[in-house]
């Protein structure tokens, strides 16, 4: 069994490790906007843009993995509509805030593992669906990356994928400002993932998404519900916040 070496930053866990025990901030990406569990569960935009489009391709005897879990407002999510779900994060204090989570929210069918070596330590074919938020640009070496992702999904697994979309001026400029978010800018379109993942995935749905996690402001919510709405969205779609791919192995 080959293992393909999953590469992200000493510096970048660092500072998201920083950033859980209060010791840097950021604004709208910052601990209590972007990385509150409580706050992620309780959104009508991931209601809306995330749980609704992850239901339709999850079965409830699924083992799925949420790799990049962060401190896992997106796991317990999933967690709702699955059989079983792992998370995974190289970051210490997102899988102690995690498992935090796992325990308060009594989900029996959760559990996290801490990525240290640099490989995900599961089998061949382990498991039905992989979700990833957020996760991929962060990554110094996305190909790799996807090829383990590949290689511990099912031969019939299916991979779902929410990015930033870099097309949205805002977060553009956000993520120009803040050097733990300039993966984007190699990144951030439908047809960047497409040639990132083409070669082993067939993709099954790519469009954009709604999705906004650190903002709450109601203008905001407002203008992505607008790019969403289906007889805008061919319009004026490529202005959503995120891009969401669903990919199967080939």
């Amino acid at each position: 069994m080959t293992h393909i070496t999953v590469k992200k930053s000493e510096a970048t866990k660092k500072f998201y490790d920083d950033l859980v025990e209060g010791k840097v901030s950021r604004t709208l990406w910052g601990k209590a906007r972007r990385f509150s569990p409580e706050v992620i569960a309780d959104k009508r935009s991931v209601f809306k843009y995330f749980t609704s489009v992850v239901s339709t391709y999850m079965l409830s005897t699924d083992n799925v993995m949420d790799l990049g879990c962060g401190p896992g407002g997106f796991l317990a999510v999933i967690a709702t509509l699955c059989g079983k779900v792992t998370g995974a994060d190289i970051t210490p204090n997102f899988i102690k805030e995690c498992n935090k989570l796992i325990q308060e929210k009594r989900l029996t069918n959760a559990s996290t593992i801490l990525i240290k070596s640099g490989n995900i330590p599961f089998p061949d074919g382990h498991f039905d669906k992989i979700v990833m938020v957020d996760t991929i640009h962060h990554l110094e070496n996305a190909a790799e990356t996807m090829d383990e992702v590949f290689r511990i999904l099912t031969n019939d697994g299916l991979l779902l994928i929410f990015e930033p979309n870099k097309f949205n001026p805002l977060l553009y400029l956000m993520c120009c400002m803040d050097k733990n978010e300039h993966g984007l800018l190699r990144l951030g379109t439908i047809n960047k993932y497409r040639q990132l993942i083409g070669p082993r995935y067939e993709i099954v749905s790519e469009k954009y998404n709604g999705l906004l996690i650190g903002p709450k402001g109601r203008l905001a919510l407002y203008l992505a519900d607008i790019c969403s709405l289906s007889l805008l969205s061919p319009i004026i779609g490529w202005l959503s916040p995120k891009i969401f791919l669903a990919a199967r192995k080939k």
